[in-house]
C-alpha cells in the first residue's frame, strides 16, 4: 500500500513538473475563482443564518406574551396579526420543514380537525414544543444531541422539566398528532382529491385544444360575422 501511494505521488508530480506556465497561471485563476465563490457562499448562509435567528426570536417573543398559564391561546386581532406576521417570515426566511409545522400549528384550531378523532387541546403545547425544537435545530444549537421534547417550552410553562410523567405525554402527542395527520390524509383520498388532480392533468392538452380553438378561430369568425353584419340577421 505505501509502494502504491508513493507511485501515485510521484505520478501527481510527474504530471505537475510537465505542466507550462500558461497551464499553471490559468490552475491559479480557477483556484482563486473558485475560493471566491466559496467565500461568498459560506458569506451568505453566515448572513441568512444570523438573519433566521433574528426572526425566529420573534417566535420567543410572540409565546412570552401569548400564552400564559399553562398555554392558554388569546384570539384577538391584535395577536391573530402578530401571527400572521409571524407566519409570513417563515415563508420567506423559514425551511420548509418549519413552514409546515407551523401551518398545522395554525390550522389545529380549525373546525375540521377539532373534528378528528384523536384531536386534543393539549396537544397545541406540543406542537409549540415541537417548532421551538425544530428551531433550535435550524439556528444550529444542537446537531447531534437529542431533541428537548416538551423541555423547550419550560421556560413558560410549569411542572415540565422535573415531570417524570412528561416524556409519556409527548410521545402520546406526538401519537395523536401523526393519527390526525393521517385521518386528514385519508379524508383527501375520500374526496378523490388524487385522482382529481390526475385527470385535471390528463385533459390539459384538451383544454389547450380548446383554448387554442376559440382563439384561433371562433373569435376570429365571430369578429368577421359582426364586420359583414351577419350577427344580427342569424338573430333574426
Amino acid at each position: 500500500k505505501v509502494i502504491g501511494v508513493l507511485n501515485k505521488i510521484k505520478a501527481i508530480l510527474d504530471i505537475v513538473g510537465k505542466l507550462t506556465s500558461e497551464q499553471i497561471a490559468l490552475i491559479s485563476v480557477l483556484v482563486t475563482i473558485l475560493l471566491y465563490i466559496l467565500g461568498k457562499y459560506n458569506e451568505l448562509k453566515f448572513k441568512k443564518h444570523e438573519l433566521k435567528k433574528e426572526k425566529y426570536m420573534k417566535f420567543i417573543d410572540l409565546l412570552k406574551e401569548t400564552y400564559l398559564n399553562g398555554g392558554d391561546i388569546f384570539e384577538d386581532k391584535e395577536y391573530k396579526e402578530k401571527f400572521f406576521d409571524f407566519g409570513s417570515t417563515i415563508f420567506i426566511y423559514g425551511s420548509k420543514k418549519m413552514y409546515k409545522k407551523y401551518c398545522f400549528f395554525r390550522e389545529f384550531s380549525c373546525d375540521f380537525i377539532k373534528k378528528c378523532k384523536y384531536y386534543n387541546s393539549d396537544i397545541i403545547l406540543y406542537l409549540i414544543a415541537d417548532m421551538l425544537n425544530q428551531i433550535r435545530k435550524e439556528i444550529g444549537m444542537y446537531t447531534l444531541e437529542l431533541s428537548l421534547n416538551f423541555k423547550s417550552i419550560s421556560f413558560f410553562t410549569n411542572d415540565i422539566y422535573f415531570n417524570p410523567y412528561i416524556n409519556l405525554k409527548w410521545w402520546n402527542s406526538k401519537i395523536r398528532t401523526i393519527l390526525i395527520k393521517f385521518e386528514l390524509f385519508l379524508y383527501k383520498i375520500e374526496n378523490l382529491t388524487l385522482i382529481k388532480i390526475i385527470i385535471g392533468i390528463l385533459l390539459l392538452p384538451f383544454k389547450m385544444v380548446t383554448v387554442i380553438f376559440k382563439c384561433l378561430f371562433m373569435i376570429p369568425l365571430g369578429r368577421l360575422l359582426i364586420k359583414l353584419g351577419l350577427d344580427k340577421k342569424l338573430n333574426k
